[in-house]
């Protein structure tokens, strides 16, 4: 990987540009992904491409991402910017989920991946960790179908319907659970009642939460720390996540990294695990 200097981020990034200049026209619709129908129409392309293709797992995923990137492209780490390749950014991101997830994992607990999407995630926790079983949940009906089509052969993972603002059966005959969420609350239509909900459930439950999410503070101090606040703003992304859980009062917020990787050098992921504090 390449580190790359903060002023050369609009030649990477049209989003930098159009925050940074104010006579551009916006490089595509600010508010297309937080819209299901959207990313049904994407799952859908995507399950019409694993079809037509019949590749393996690991080299249909890593294809899967490639799509609409350069090659190298720009990424955040650390609130650093760097030009990674697509392998760079897959190794990146699965470092990431194990070692989000591994402090909490000792074998047999069911990691409950809530907005898989079209299940990238799913295979990389249970290859990680084959001592746990894994379910994944999505709203979107063809991220569920490509989800269960990708994984058909592994029978420590299956896949259900779930709205996180509707039926949470999803969770009915597991008791020693991890949720896990990456990049799946940034869509919603408000955190703080799926937070609340999540919380009630783990008193009742021995549940953990783990995530890999774009949420807010942004550094106020930091031409990238501004551009971020900015991005999301005009996107109308959800991310209340952190001080939701910073502040409610039967949550213990145990770990947070800060830019723990960013295939959107604007958007990163931070890494957090907290704990029911009762």
């Amino acid at each position: 990987m390449e580190l790359l200097p903060l002023d050369r981020l609009p030649q990477y990034s049209e989003w930098a540009s159009y925050l940074l200049d104010p006579n551009r026209d916006p490089p595509g619709e600010l508010d297309a992904y937080t819209d299901i129908d959207v990313y049904d129409t994407i799952y859908g392309h995507v399950l019409e491409h694993y079809r037509d293709t019949g590749l393996d797992r690991e080299t249909f995923s890593l294809e899967t991402r490639a799509k609409g990137r350069e090659e190298p492209d720009v990424i955040s780490i650390d609130e650093s910017l760097y030009l990674a390749s697509t392998n760079d950014l897959v190794a990146l991101e699965k470092d990431a989920v194990r070692e989000t997830l591994r402090p909490v994992l000792d074998g047999g607990e069911t990691v409950v991946a809530l907005g898989c999407g079209w299940g990238r995630n799913l295979g990389i926790i249970a290859d990680s960790f084959p001592d746990v079983t894994v379910v994944g949940g999505e709203i979107a009906e063809q991220g569920v179908t490509i989800s269960r089509e990708l994984h058909a052969d592994e029978n420590r993972i299956s896949v259900k319907t779930f709205d996180f603002h509707g039926d949470w059966s999803i969770f009915d005959g597991h008791d020693d659970v991890v949720v896990f969420t990456y990049g799946a609350l940034t869509t919603l239509d408000g955190v703080q009642s799926v937070i609340d909900r999540l919380v009630s459930h783990a008193e009742k439950r021995s549940i953990v939460g783990v995530h890999l999410e774009q949420t807010v503070p942004h550094p106020s101090n930091t031409v990238l720390g501004l551009l971020r606040r900015r991005y999301a703003d005009v996107r109308g992304f959800e991310t209340d996540l952190l001080p939701v859980l910073r502040a409610h009062p039967d949550v213990s917020v145990t770990y947070t990294e800060y830019d723990a990787v960013g295939a959107n050098p604007l958007h990163p992921q931070t890494a957090i695990r907290w704990y029911p504090s009762r």
